[in-house]
């Protein structure tokens, strides 16, 4: 019988707890702050009102969030949902952010194991957010799919000049999706030895979904150039990007490009549509269009051929009710003064069939 799966990625803005961390930069939310217990419940409420809203009401079956302080807040949010299904993947990595912020991704247990996860980490200036890739089987059809969630450095101090952290960022997710698509060295070659094309056709067709706040818009070329993510479909699924015979040198097959195929493009040329609204940075930089795609969904081949698990491209949108968005379609920032508003984005939603 067909499933899906409803799949949604959130920036939560700074949900932090009211304890000041003496590790992180969270002093800003700590009572004498304002950011009082009562405060931080409201937003928790708020927050998890939102997500219980998402797919006419159904809510989401996986979801990954960032900006939030740590695991346990993610499963305060699912208590408020009152789905006793929705577990939090355990990081016990926590976070090297530097204000304390981090990646999270929470599961319907009843649609979804885990098999594996992994933090990672990438050195630049300072340690990033993490990268947290997460490996879920469906549990009605044992087909797995690896689930990469990460949030990209900030623009805060201007787009170009803090571009190569980004692009940083890029290129090692694009160097995760490559081992869950490619065969290793020593894999490839006992497959070449022994003639078996469809063990390396089978590992291209593996199912990878990037979800994230990638703080660069859909055509950036830290997104296009590095991830190498983009609108062409048929770059990514057409005959072009089959695998129908070996290489000669491994090297040729390892470093071969593995197109993704961005789902987000659609929302770019829109006028007043995005996940994010800005007039500028604090580096002077203003922006003509103050509505960005900053939240994206980015998938392999093997989500997009139509065989098993499937991302549905009709599915995806931005949420944009007025829970979380202004009558113009801006995000409603939380206030700790009113308590009312939930996040500075907007979730982004998806549903996988299979």
């Amino acid at each position: 019988m067909p499933g899906s799966i409803r799949t949604a990625f959130w920036n939560l803005q700074n949900l932090f707890d009211t304890d000041d961390d003496p590790i992180s930069r969270d002093f800003e939310f700590t009572t004498a702050q304002g950011w009082t217990p009562d405060v931080f419940a409201a937003k928790k409420t708020n927050v998890a009102t939102a997500l219980s809203a998402l797919f006419d009401g159904e809510g989401p079956e996986l979801l990954a969030v960032c900006e939030v302080e740590k695991d346990s807040i993610l499963e305060d949010l699912f208590a408020l949902m009152g789905n006793q299904h929705l577990k939090v993947v355990k990081d016990i990595s926590g976070t090297s952010d530097l204000r304390g912020i981090d990646v999270a991704v929470g599961y319907d247990n009843r649609k979804l194991k885990v098999i594996d996860k992994t933090s990672h980490v990438v050195s630049l200036r300072y340690a990033t957010r993490d990268i947290f890739e997460v490996m879920f089987e469906v549990k009605e059809t044992g087909e797995r799919v690896t689930v990469i969630a990460s949030h990209w450095p900030s623009r805060r101090l201007g787009r170009f000049r803090t571009e190569g952290l980004r692009i940083a960022l890029a290129e090692n997710i694009a160097f995760l999706v490559r081992d869950r698509v490619r065969l290793d060295p020593v894999e490839y070659e006992t497959a070449r030895s022994a003639g078996d094309l469809q063990a390396v056709q089978a590992r291209w067709e593996s199912n990878v979904l990037l979800l994230g706040d990638f703080n660069d818009e859909p055509g950036d070329r830290s997104v296009v150039d590095h991830l190498q993510a983009g609108h062409d479909l048929d770059r990514v699924i057409g005959e072009t990007n089959d695998i129908d015979g070996f290489e000669s040198e491994t090297g040729e097959y390892r470093g071969s490009d593995t197109f993704l195929f961005n789902a987000m493009w659609p929302f770019a040329p829109m006028p007043k549509v995005g996940t994010y609204f800005i007039e500028g940075l604090r580096s002077g930089e203003r922006f003509a269009n103050r509505f960005q795609v900053l939240d994206q969904i980015v998938a392999s081949r093997g989500l997009l051929s139509g065989n098993g698990l499937t991302l549905d491209l009709d599915s995806v949108d931005i949420f944009r009710e007025r829970i979380v968005a202004t009558s113009g379609g801006r995000p409603r920032p939380f206030s700790r003064k009113t308590t009312k508003g939930t996040s500075d984005h907007l979730p982004v939603t998806a549903i996988l069939r299979y």
